[in-house]
């Protein structure tokens, strides 16, 4: 079978052929070390079965809690009935049958492609249609296959979630896409990917060119730069893609909001956010220095500010009443008085920067490429996804147990200090009635919720709460 290029330069007079080692199907090492392309492999395979199989473990144990769960906890008999309970309970169980089978696909897929050497096998398609292309032109159509193929891998999930969960935990047809229509947001995904990565190829493949270490240091000063600009931007203008926002004066704040305000001594804007559509109600101090604001989502507020007469039937009782509120704005205004959006951004940046610094140490290691099946001509762009898929798994669960900790006592702080203001009381009412209007599954597994929950629990931050006003005894390993 011939094979004919579909872009061919006439300036250039020899075409790229592939050559070199290349191990293929070979399960047995030369020599047992890791200079050795076949061994290399097979700890790298070892490694993602390993990392899968603890993240199993975890999603096996919040689905053993969500099984033998029969009934609410006994703080939310009064917020959630036993119908909304089982509601909760189905909707957990779906979400966790299938984080355990995108799993199991991710851990096949993973070895599949390193002992079957699909990623080579992309890279010597793109050479053998584009044999006098040049490197960039290249590494485009190489990314432009491989960002497909991981949109192909998606289907199987898509499948069995639509086909087998669906069905079997009873999700309304109407508040769950359907799987035609995620098919073709798939396809739609596929045209995204293909628009992005032109530039930001040929921006990487002008980036690489430098010295390792200057491109880590430029690339991780270009995130920094990146999101404190974002932060500002969001400080001065809000987020307008979630809706329309209306300043506050003074006389459209209620006295309950007044005091909180006056309280912590807020020296920025207020803003009351009209949302689009209903999404998670809260509210959020954004921003830094003389740009800071207030955002107050309106689905926080009860029936959104609005006449009932106005709300479809579902909005209706809804949010907060004023006093719970003014504790939930209290809560995210101590976020701001403890400072601990700098904090986790420092914590994020830090973590940010010795990623990049091990992923400096391992981008160059040419053994990695062999054992996925590449032979010295490679694409540079494959790097990437080498790097982040094989080898800094241990490093990401690291350091997502450490900022995950750290967020999570951010929230028990802030807690703590709206109880010391006063607080406590409606702020633990506030918390049942967002957990009533949510209806989320109250039980978290503490092991599953160290890596896989940014925040804690409802049910845990009530029960913080009612430590730190000692009317019930918890204990502190259980706030971990």
């Amino acid at each position: 079978m011939h094979t004919f290029a579909l872009y061919e330069d006439p300036l250039h007079g020899e075409h790229l052929v592939i050559s070199g080692y290349e191990i293929g199907l070979n399960m047995v090492p030369d020599k047992m070390k890791i200079s050795d392309p076949i061994l290399l492999r097979h700890i790298l395979c070892l490694l993602i079965v390993a990392h899968n199989c603890f993240h199993l473990i975890l999603c096996r144990r919040q689905l053993k809690l969500c099984k033998r769960s029969n009934d609410p906890p006994s703080l939310m008999d009064d917020s959630m009935s036993p119908e909304a309970f089982e509601v909760s309970k189905d909707k957990q169980l779906h979400t966790s049958y299938l984080e355990v089978f995108n799993l199991i696909l991710d851990t096949i897929y993973s070895c599949l492609d390193l002992y079957l050497s699909t990623l080579a096998y992309f890279w010597k398609i793109t050479v053998g249609w584009y044999r006098y292309a040049d490197d960039i032109w290249l590494n485009v159509t190489y990314m432009t296959m491989f960002s497909t193929y991981l949109v192909i891998r998606m289907l199987p999930s898509l499948f069995y979630e639509k086909l087998v969960l669906d069905p079997k935990f009873n999700v309304d047809p109407e508040k769950s896409p359907p799987l035609v229509g995620m098919i073709c947001a798939l396809a739609f995904v596929v045209v995204f990917l293909q628009i992005a990565i032109i530039p930001f190829t040929a921006i990487f493949m002008a980036i690489q060119e430098l010295n390792v270490w200057y491109c880590i240091l430029l690339v991780w000063l270009i995130l920094v730069g990146l999101s404190l600009f974002i932060l500002g931007f969001v400080g001065i203008f809000g987020v307008p893609c979630l809706g329309k926002s209306r300043k506050l004066e003074d006389a459209d704040i209620n006295d309950d909001l007044k005091e909180v305000l006056h309280s912590f001594k807020f020296p920025g804007r207020v803003y009351l956010v009209h949302t689009f559509q209903i999404g998670r109600p809260t509210a959020w101090v954004m921003g830094c220095f003389c740009c800071l604001r207030l955002d107050i989502h309106d689905n926080l507020k009860l029936n959104r500010g609005l006449d009932s007469d106005d709300l479809d039937s579902g909005e209706v009782g809804a949010g907060l009443k004023d006093e719970q509120l003014a504790a939930f704005v209290a809560h995210q205004l101590a976020h701001w008085h403890l400072r601990h959006v700098a904090k986790a951004l420092a914590l994020i940046y830090l973590n940010l920067f010795i990623y990049l610094v091990l992923f400096g140490l391992c981008y160059n290691w040419q053994t990695l490429y062999w054992a996925a099946g590449f032979t010295p001509l490679y694409p540079k762009t494959v790097g990437f996804w080498l790097v982040y898929k094989y080898l800094m798994p241990v490093f990401r669960d690291i350091s997502t147990w450490m900022v995950f900790f750290f967020i999570r006592h951010f929230e028990y702080a802030a807690d703590a200090y709206v109880v010391r203001r006063g607080f406590g009381s409606a702020m633990k009412a506030a918390l049942l009635k967002l957990f009533t209007d949510d209806n989320e599954f109250p039980y978290v597994d503490h092991w599953y919720l160290m890596w896989h929950r940014l925040r804690p629990s409802i049910l845990q931050r009530i029960q913080h709460l009612q430590r730190l006003n000692r009317t019930h005894a918890v204990s502190a390993i259980s706030l971990i």
